[in-house]
């Protein structure tokens, strides 16, 4: 049977039929895009847009299932407005739980602007095992109970420390994101899957079709072969990315992609950000984990391959390193054609650096909802930063012009998973010359976003031929004010012709 969907304005982003008022599909697939309602069709399911708009179902390029779907509903502390507030939090999930994760505290926003310590955590948890994760993922704060059991080495370098040498429970850095692993990895196999499955149907609400779920860390193959397996069976694309650095595991996965968290450096609200410069309210210039010379080595292990990888990289001195490694690379083995490499999050990049990223080819997997929540004056951003450096960052329209793919994700549970946040955020950067007009803020999520997983020939576009990946909103994105994109409501979510979520 077809189904018709009618009423709708068509936004295809194919230039040779531009826009349409209906659009036809069948056995998963778009089979006519029509400027009218045709007559005489057989059996036909009849689907009313209600004057709402058809565009190419969204892709976030960038964010972790399985976290997305642990820090959600009272896990997710992201609102909670002091150490209070989530001290209350933490104390009703532990009459609940024996063990208790959640997370997605931004200190910089709260009253109190800090973290609870581990102290405060043994008290509120009722002794049980606690860890709560910072909303960048880059730092966390555990109790007693937790840092005992995990066997963290209270001596090494990321364990903070209050004015009388004693840690205050705050990891930073590698030591932070092995207490995470090992913490979120000693819940249930089955909490975890569950947990994808809350995300996956977080997606589609969100009208994503398409993910890219970067896994972190680096378990076994046969661990990492379950979760692929499992993420195969969810309702929405899964583009599973392993973030090993093992190219015979990648390739013994599957599929053209993998990384996406492989980090060469940390994050800016946990100053672990390799910066150029020291940052303007902390001491040092942050972390850098992987030299150019190490990537120059795994870089070309996956062009050998034929593996398209993704490599972390937010400050410029990271940043640096991954460009110059494969650079290195590209001398060795002329144009990377056909590899299609990719640096995510690229938010400190200098000008120079955008221009050889476009040279080399490199797809941009950045997140612009971090310039809404932490841009601006005042924002997080010149808190760590300074005003001017602040300014010249998540240099999105910069990096178009000089001819780079800039593909959207949100990093959720970093921010929101929303296609639509994301939009409205590149169509409202803090800096006027960086916005995106409309239309390229959706391809950024949409026909753009289909290159970084070789799929522009599959969807990404209203036109015939491709998969019937639509997403229907309650209004025409170009048609209300840049400030309330953000709030336009997704009605419908089709994936491969089947309506997957509905809200009409």
């Amino acid at each position: 049977m077809q189904t018709l969907f009618v009423n709708a304005h068509v936004t295809t982003l194919d230039p040779q039929h531009r826009s349409a008022r209906c659009v036809v599909v069948s056995d998963g697939v778009i089979e006519q895009v029509l400027d009218a309602r045709p007559r005489g069709l057989g059996a036909t399911k009849i689907i009313d847009c209600h004057g709402g708009e058809i565009v190419p179902g969204f892709h976030d390029c960038h964010l972790h299932l399985t976290a997305t779907g642990l820090l959600s509903g009272e896990r997710d502390l992201g609102r909670c407005p002091d150490v209070p507030s989530m001290l209350a939090r933490v104390a009703r999930l532990a009459a609940a739980d024996d063990r208790i994760y959640a997370g997605n505290i931004d200190e910089s926003a709260t009253q109190d602007r800090r973290l609870p310590t581990r102290h405060e955590l043994d008290v509120a948890s009722g002794g049980k095992p606690a860890l709560l994760s910072r909303v960048d993922g880059h730092s966390c704060v555990a109790n007693s109970a937790a840092l005992s059991e995990l066997g963290v080495d209270l001596t090494a370098q990321g364990v903070v420390r209050d004015e009388q040498g004693e840690p205050t429970g705050v990891l930073r850095g590698p030591i932070s994101y092995a207490a995470q692993y090992d913490f979120v990895h000693s819940l249930p196999a089955a909490t975890l899957r569950r947990a994808d499955r809350v995300a996956a149907e977080a997606a589609l609400a969100a009208g994503i079709t398409t993910v890219h779920n970067v896994i972190e860390g680096d378990a076994s193959y046969e661990e990492l072969a379950e979760i692929y397996i499992d993420n195969g069976v969810l309702p929405v694309h899964i583009i599973s990315k392993s973030c090993t650095t093992s190219v015979a595991k990648a390739k013994r996965l599957g599929g053209r992609l993998f990384g996406g968290d492989i980090f060469v450096d940390g994050s800016i609200g946990s100053r672990t950000a390799a910066l150029g410069e020291r940052y303007a309210d902390g001491d040092g210039r942050g972390l850098l984990y992987l030299s150019r010379e190490q990537l120059a080595e795994l870089f070309a292990e996956a062009a050998e391959a034929g593996l398209s990888l993704g490599v972390h990289a937010i400050g410029d001195d990271a940043i640096e390193q991954a460009i110059a490694a494969w650079e290195t690379v590209q001398r060795a083995r002329g144009p990377l054609e056909g590899i299609r490499p990719s640096i995510d999050h690229f938010e400190i990049a200098r000008p120079d650096q955008i221009a050889r990223a476009a040279r080399l080819g490199l797809l941009l997997s950045m997140q612009p909802a971090f310039d809404h929540l932490w841009g601006g004056v005042q924002g997080m951003y010149e808190q760590r930063l300074g005003a001017a450096r602040s300014t010249s960052m998540n240099l999105f329209k910069t990096a178009k012009r000089s001819g780079c793919t800039v593909c959207g994700g949100s990093d959720s549970p970093v921010t929101k998973m929303s296609a639509l946040l994301g939009i409205h955020s590149l169509v409202n950067h803090h800096v006027p010359d960086e916005r995106f007009s409309v239309e390229e803020a959706v391809r950024a999520y949409t026909a753009d976003a289909a290159k970084l997983s070789f799929g522009e020939d599959r969807c990404g576009r209203v036109r015939e031929g491709l998969a019937a990946d639509l997403t229907v909103l309650e209004k025409r994105l170009d048609e209300v004010s840049s400030s309330s994109i953000k709030d336009v409501r997704v009605m419908m979510t089709v994936v491969d012709g089947d309506i997957r979520y509905s809200a009409l």
